[in-house]
């Protein structure tokens, strides 16, 4: 994730604690209904324009201490768009930070700003967020349940204007609504909405509804909103993002790889890249379509009546900003769609689910001999490491698998770890130069993106081959995989801890080797007792990893698991990655559930899916 992004998430997620969601059905008292403008509004900050005298006014905003009365909110309408102004009294605004910055740059946060959020939809999945600061500098986004994490996938044209004067700032918004999804009741369009304000210098960050659980919209009604267009339910069009991020970035160096802003399903279209040719006659799917089953089930789970919305499943994918669901039992598909302008043929880059790959190369390796046991200390291969630490040569490969190496690894500062490991131009040399001890291997788990990279360098070294040419001649043709490709670095590397590019079938058949122990046509592809290995908890030391024990939720060897009781070693297990791409496997129900998308659309996002397929998986 770009630093600037992660600033972002941390000072939204520190003053705003967001509860779970809950959709309750608004009396008339409860519903507010704005005037709407019946002549232009000129954006320019001085909020001239009769509407706002007579329009809704909220003055009063609270935090968790109470009231807080420095801030007026005023909003309406017209056909077309939603109109928003705020009068912000600030103690001096001598001090207010005047700096201006591209838009949608996270250090806009460490100044006075406000927000008007957004769910135009009314279905509490997917709300839209447009901050506005008092230098006038815009960010905007998406808000995902329950506890309104924000992403960046989501970008929209809009406008807006500041005016400061001796004791406040005015803000005016002017935001259309014409690639929003709206839904219709007769004559009329609900929504629901909320105001946020940083106030700096006061060190508050104060909102409105006042409710304990912030992520609580108020309704509103509007009448007389002319039909939009947008692409999908989701409102979101990957193609302004890539065009957006490749104006910005530059692939040479690491700052200018880090200028695009956060990760992207479509960085596979940024990055260099090594084909990876796939089988002669790739590997056929089966299909007994059950969607109705499938639907109905997936609806009864606990976490889907939590979210208290009014919409179905399928539609809830395509709000939660999903690309792609499929659901097998065995090698037959019952349940598939696609969504948000993806459909089956697409390319679905890979993030962290790469790492699943990547353990699997290492256990190709361990049997071709080209290494000799997990057990081996990695700097057998990597001497140069004794160079930097003789404490390297304590660690094992084993301990790279399991994220228990020992490595420091930091999410603060810019560039940190997060950027070195994902964009910068030579990962190899920036691996090896900003890799460092941190505490004896195998005492802690940490997730680490070193980890895979120096286990790439280990398969380079030890087969002679790229990474991807060893992955498509040991893995990718004997399993049945399509054309495919990889994506590197400017030098030729592998990205390790992601990727991977193929379409969606090619997840699903990874999943089925896996399923099957490693067998496909008969042929052992990968050995049984590595599958088994990389996939089954193994007994941990106390304290290794018992916040993850705490969700019924382990990790072994790059692959994820959930505790399930029934036949033994038969726990589900899964591959798992940034934008909420899952490969789930429950060989107890021989089910493989791929979910793909261009964010998490829930939050927390690393264990929400996980859960409901779970749940699922239990049920079918």
């Amino acid at each position: 994730m770009n630093k600037l992004n992660s600033i972002y998430l941390q000072i939204w997620l520190t003053f705003i604690s967001i509860n779970a969601f809950t959709q309750n059905k608004s009396t008339d008292a409860d519903i507010l209904k704005p005037f709407i403008a019946e002549s232009e509004i000129i954006i320019d900050g001085k909020l001239n324009e009769t509407i706002w005298q007579k329009t809704i006014s909220i003055n009063e905003l609270f935090d968790e201490n109470g009231k807080y009365e420095n801030t007026e909110v005023l909003f309406t309408y017209d056909s077309d768009n939603l109109y928003v102004a705020s009068r912000c009294h600030i103690n001096d605004t001598s001090k207010l930070n005047k700096e201006h910055l591209d838009k949608d740059n996270g250090l806009m946060l460490t100044n006075d700003w406000v927000a008007f959020c957004v769910d135009t939809y009314d279905d509490g999945i997917n709300a839209y967020a447009f901050l506005v600061d008092a230098a006038g500098n815009e960010l905007d986004g998406a808000l995902n349940p329950p506890t309104r994490d924000l992403s960046f996938s989501f970008s929209s044209k809009w406008t807006s204007a500041v005016e400061v004067n001796q004791d406040a700032y005015t803000v005016e918004m002017k935001i259309p609504l014409e690639n929003l999804p709206i839904r219709w009741n007769k004559d009329s369009v609900t929504m629901a909405i909320q105001f946020i304000r940083n106030d700096k210098q006061n060190n508050q960050m104060v909102q409105w509804p006042p409710t304990k659980n912030i992520g609580k919209y108020k309704t509103i009604v509007l009448h007389g909103i002319n039909q939009t267009h947008p692409q999908n339910l989701s409102g979101v069009n990957i193609s302004d993002r890539l065009t957006y991020k490749k104006s910005k970035i530059d692939v040479n160096t690491l700052l200018g790889r880090c200028q695009g802003g956060d990760a992207s399903v479509m960085d596979y279209l940024i990055f260099k890249k090594r084909d990876i040719s796939g089988a002669e006659h790739p590997r056929m799917l089966h299909y007994n379509m059950q969607t109705e089953r499938v639907k109905r089930i997936f609806e009864n789970t606990s976490y889907f009546k939590k979210l208290n919305t009014n919409i179905n499943f399928e539609t809830m994918l395509e709000r939660s900003q999903t690309t792609a669901f499929i659901v097998l039992r065995n090698d037959t598909v019952i349940f598939e769609d696609y969504f948000n302008g993806f459909n089956k043929d697409s390319i679905f880059t890979s993030f962290s689910v790469a790492k699943s790959f990547v353990s699997t190369l290492v256990g190709l390796a361990i049997s071709d001999g080209y290494i000799k046991s997990e057990d081996d200390k990695i700097t057998e291969y990597l001497p140069e490491l004794m160079k930097k630490d003789t404490l390297f040569s304590r660690i094992t490969i084993k301990d790279l698998l399991s994220m228990s190496s020992g490595l420091a690894y930091s999410h603060d500062g810019f560039p940190s770890d997060d950027e070195f490991t994902y964009v910068a131009p030579d990962l190899r040399k920036t691996t090896l130069d900003h890799v460092r001890i941190s505490e004896q291997p195998g005492k802690h788990w940490l997730y680490n993106n070193y980890n895979p990279l120096l286990l790439g360098m280990i398969l380079e070294r030890t087969t002679g081959k790229s990474v991807a040419k060893y992955a498509e001649r040991k893995l990718w043709k004997k399993m049945g995989g399509s054309n495919a490709s990889w994506s590197l670095d400017e030098h030729g590397f592998e990205k390790m801890e992601s990727g991977i590019n193929c379409n969606a079938y090619d997840y699903a058949r990874f999943g089925l080797l896996l399923l099957n122990k490693g067998k496909y046509k008969g042929i052992q592809v990968i050995p049984e007792s590595w599958v088994q290995k990389a996939t089954q908890p193994q007994e941990k030391p106390k304290g290794y990893y018992d916040y993850l024990l705490e969700n019924n939720t382990y990790y072994h060897y790059l692959w994820w698991g959930k505790f399930r009781e029934g036949q033994e070693n038969a726990n589900d297990f899964f591959g798992m990655g940034n934008k909420g791409e899952y490969v789930y496997i429950c060989p107890q129900k021989k089910l493989i559930i791929i979910r793909l998308g261009f964010e998490y659309g829930f939050t927390p996002g690393s264990m929400s899916w996980p859960d409901m397929f779970y749940e699922f998986a239990t049920q079918f």
